[in-house]
């Protein structure tokens, strides 16, 4: 569409416009090194007067755990009494959950405080804010020098003027693909954190763990502290590498800090973390998995670390902010009868670890998989490392999808069978179900958002648009 003279009167209009703009997240394959340029963003901010090196951030990169990991610095935050803003990507239902604001309500009348509310930004500022900068985003949509525009720049961009806006203490913020060229590197941040690296998006980031690995400490910068997740030999010699390099001390899950005392339960883990001289006993996390253990430590890290660099003033509820932190879709039970699971694993990595969730938590339950993939998935390795019973094979609507018969010719499953829409695979899995059975639904975000509009109660619903 010509957007040059295009009105935005409301929020549909809002989302047309972002809609115009180029969204990688929905192409499959694209030259990412010359598609993702640095400058451009730097260029769009400028031209927008966002001056977004006020921002105090905690930067976060990684192949899995981003998402959970960045929940968990922003629940801490808040517990603090700090007013705090959380970016992440990509969204279940709406594109404003990418853009979050929490902060700690208080009782009135008492003065004292209550829970963490989590609020989208609220669809009047998106409208407002687009047509403010809407003059701008036209003169740079495409040049030659610098090339085209995409969604997730704009919205970065989008992001970054609200948080400016209303005045926050500090931001977390996950990088949305790689970390050396991603939208959300131009900020400097307070601390980095990289969650583990292991094989996805290898047409983009590398075929190695050592490529990938230096696309992701692309968000290491000069004197700025890193925390990582365990990680393999090569990924760990490249961040050390690249540490030493810029001066900035590296802190490394197992050596300078630690979990122990781990009891996995299936209403949640209880695990002591120890950070130097400074210990927590007894932390409880309602998400399941040994890995969100691994994920809330990073976040516990960091702040320690803001408190001993004198950033951090406020009285972090470690407990209470551990214990209430969660996320959708990370090993979520939908249904209890019957038994219905969704996980967005969508790489070798993360379906390694749902294996391990299922040993753990359902080690009798035979598994009826419900799986879909994007098309640049190494959907092999993800579909071996689950013991199932039944994989009814289907598709999720976006670009990216990949056929459920060319998942079923590429993996060679005789036996699987197919739905094509996600509607009908649901259906047919219960179809199969039995007392000791157990539904899951994974291979990616796009189908488990499908899954979870399709299943999820109207209770589940006001829930999850509280705030919006």
């Amino acid at each position: 569409m010509s957007c040059k003279n295009y009105s935005i009167k409301n929020f549909i209009d809002a989302t047309t416009y972002l809609d115009s703009f180029i969204n990688y997240e929905k192409k499959v394959f694209f030259p990412y090194a010359k598609t993702l340029k640095l400058q451009r963003v730097k260029c769009l901010l400028d031209a927008l007067n966002i001056d977004y090196k006020k921002l105090k951030c905690i930067h976060l990169a990684g192949t899995k755990g981003k998402g959970s990991t960045a929940t968990f610095c922003a629940y801490l935050l808040s517990s603090g009494g700090y007013k705090i803003g959380l970016y992440t990507s990509p969204h279940f239902f709406d594109f404003r959950e990418r853009i979050q604001v929490l902060r700690e309500t208080r009782n009135q009348s008492t003065k004292t405080r209550k829970k963490i509310k989590k609020c989208l930004i609220p669809k009047n500022e998106v409208v407002g804010i687009l047509k403010e900068m809407q003059p701008q985003l036209e003169k740079l949509r495409f040049t030659r020098k610098l090339g085209k525009l995409s969604f997730f720049e704009v919205y970065t961009a989008l992001a970054f003027k609200y948080f400016l806006k209303e005045n926050l203490d500090f931001v977390v913020l996950e990088t949305g693909l790689g970390g050396e060229l991603d939208a959300t590197n131009v900020v400097n941040p307070l601390v980095s954190i990289i969650t583990h690296i292991g094989y996805d998006h290898t047409d983009k980031l590398g075929n190695t763990l050592s490529e990938i690995a230096a696309q992701k400490a692309g968000i290491i910068k000069k004197n700025v502290e890193v925390i990582s997740a365990p990680q393999k030999p090569p990924v760990l010699k490249v961040f050390k590498e690249k540490s030493r390099k810029l001066k900035s001390k590296l802190f490394v899950f197992g050596k300078d800090f630690k979990i122990s005392n781990t009891n996995l339960h299936s209403d949640g883990s209880v695990f002591d973390f120890h950070f130097g001289d400074n210990e927590l006993k007894n932390l409880r996390v309602s998400l399941k998995g040994k890995y969100q253990l691994e994920n809330a430590s990073l976040a516990l890290t960091s702040m320690f670390i803001l408190r001993e660099k004198g950033i951090l003033d406020g009285n972090i509820k470690f407990k209470e902010a551990i214990s209430n932190s969660f996320i959708e879709g990370r090993f979520e039970i939908l249904k209890n009868n019957p038994l219905i699971i969704v996980d967005i694993a969508h790489n070798q990595s993360s379906f390694t670890v749902l294996r391990e969730n299922l040993d753990i938590y359902y080690p009798s339950k035979k598994i009826i998989l419900v799986f879909a993939a994007s098309e640049d998935k190494d959907i092999r390795n993800m579909i071996k490392r689950i013991n199932y019973q039944h994989i009814i094979l289907t598709r999720f609507n976006n670009p990216r999808t990949r056929e459920p018969l060319q998942i079923q010719q590429i993996c060679k499953l005789k036996n699987a069978l197919i739905a094509n829409d996600v509607k009908s695979a649901i259906a047919l899995a219960k179809s199969l179900y039995k007392h000791n059975s157990l539904i899951l639904v994974s291979g990616s975000l796009f189908l488990v958002s499908e899954a979870k509009e399709l299943l999820q109660s109207p209770e589940g619903r006001k829930t999850r648009d509280e705030g919006r």
